[in-house]
């Protein structure tokens, strides 16, 4: 998919992710309707993720209260997703900063997953590392308090 189409900016709208839609489906109150949204999600992220304006709407919906339960899923399918990225999609949609706010939500809230699943620390690493090459000042940030918690965990 190396041109924009217009059913990418449905799929986000019919996803909930746009700005008006996330603000009310992110409230904590409806985190029982995206868990049990869940494997509609990860279909659908099969599908669009690959697109960078969707990557950057989920990336921001995953910070939401209600977007923490889709984090250890989100973080492997964008991580997967990576690669298909155009540079022009980095900039233009912002997804350096928004996978950085991401990973620093998966960190905060799934910091134990994210040390003892291989899976889910693969796929947070991908990005981190991602983020870092492309000089993110969030993700670098981010890296040195990762790195800070793992040395410790290793030294003890």
């Amino acid at each position: 998919a190396g041109y924009w189409s217009r059913a990418e900016s449905l799929s986000v709208d019919l996803m909930g992710l746009r700005d008006m839609q996330a603000s009310v489906l992110g409230q904590a109150k409806y985190k029982s309707v995206v868990t049990s949204m869940a494997p509609t999600f990860e279909r659908w992220g099969g599908q669009w993720l690959k697109c960078g304006s969707v990557a950057a709407w989920f990336a921001r919906f995953l910070t939401a209260e209600s977007g923490q339960a889709l984090l250890a899923s989100g973080i492997k399918q964008l991580a997967d997703q990576l690669a298909s990225f155009r540079d022009r999609d980095w900039h233009d949609y912002g997804l350096g900063p928004l996978l950085a706010d991401a990973l620093a939500a998966c960190w905060k809230f799934l910091r134990n997953e994210v040390e003892c699943q291989p899976p889910l620390r693969e796929a947070f690493l991908r990005i981190l590392t991602e983020l870092c090459v492309r000089q993110v000042p969030e993700a670098l940030y981010l890296r040195n308090k990762v790195s800070e918690t793992l040395s410790i965990r290793a030294q003890s």
